[in-house]
């Protein structure tokens, strides 16, 4: 292993790595380019994640059923460097990514001051770990562990379904993609303990909820998903919002349903009527 090290040194003393993005020399994603992301801030739906104007629960969260998931979070917002940071690290065999990648995990760790028992990376299908080589959500909770202190178990549930990309699938055609696509390695394995998902990007939830039901079935207690990255929602801009910039999305709760604006959040009373 320490000889492994030092032949990477060696190599990037050598040949010294570039950012994945900007191409500036001396680390695989430069301190320039992490700090373009977002963060997503408190004002979120406290189940789904999705930003808001105030912390609520979104008007799709307190019609759906109760879910093992009790709710996930983003640390930073897909998009810019990042995005491409995230393809180089799963598609690209970029590994070294993982540590600065982990990082925004592990800096949303630190501000909340969460308790966790464990933290379980959300399992690739064996096929294409074995065709990856890798499980990118182990490296990434391995790198929280270190930097946190909360063990890693990667041996609570498995992947039992390969299910096709979920890149340009819709929310519904998402949710049931997942259905029944993880268990647990054993029924009971846990026994009540909090339990944290690791994953890289969360676009509907689709994958944290699956992967929480086969936790529950093992015996997790509470049940959280965090992710690198949280995808805004896509929505369609209205006629009174063709002259607002397209920067930032926000759930707007209105007191008896939630709805999306485009541009900078609004006073509430400020907010237009839906077109008839």
């Amino acid at each position: 292993m320490k000889l492994a090290a030092l032949f990477r040194d060696l190599a990037d003393l050598i040949f010294p790595p570039r950012c994945v993005y900007c191409q500036a020399v001396g680390s695989h994603f430069c301190r320039a380019c992490r700090r373009e992301a977002r963060f997503v801030g408190d004002s979120i739906c406290v189940r789904c994640g999705q930003p808001a104007t105030t912390r609520c629960t979104c008007y799709r969260c307190r019609h759906e059923p109760a879910q093992a998931l009790l709710g996930m979070r983003g640390a930073v917002f897909y998009g810019g460097p990042l995005a491409f940071a995230i393809h180089a690290f799963k598609y690209r065999g970029i590994t070294e990514l993982a540590r600065p990648l982990a990082g925004y995990l592990i800096a949303y760790l630190q501000a909340h001051a969460l308790p966790f028992d464990y933290l379980v990376p959300v399992p690739l299908h064996p096929q294409r770990e074995k065709f990856r080589g890798y499980n990118q959500s182990l490296l990434l909770a391995e790198e929280v562990a270190a930097s946190c202190h909360i063990p890693v178990r990667s041996d609570v549930i498995r992947r039992i379904r390969h299910t096709p990309p979920q890149v340009h699938l819709r929310r519904r055609e998402r949710l049931l993609n997942m259905q029944g696509a993880f268990a647990p390695v054993q029924a009971g394995i846990l026994h009540g303990e909090t339990v944290l998902l690791i994953d890289d990007v969360c676009t509907t939830g689709a994958t944290l909820r699956a992967a929480a039901e086969a936790l529950r079935q093992a015996g997790a207690g509470d049940i959280w998903g965090l992710t690198i990255a949280r995808a805004r929602p896509r929505i369609e801009l209205q006629p009174w919002q063709k002259g607002l910039s397209a920067t930032d999305v926000f759930l707007i709760w209105d007191g008896n349903r939630s709805r999306y604006l485009i541009g900078a959040p609004p006073d509430a009373a400020a907010i237009p009527p839906d077109p008839p």
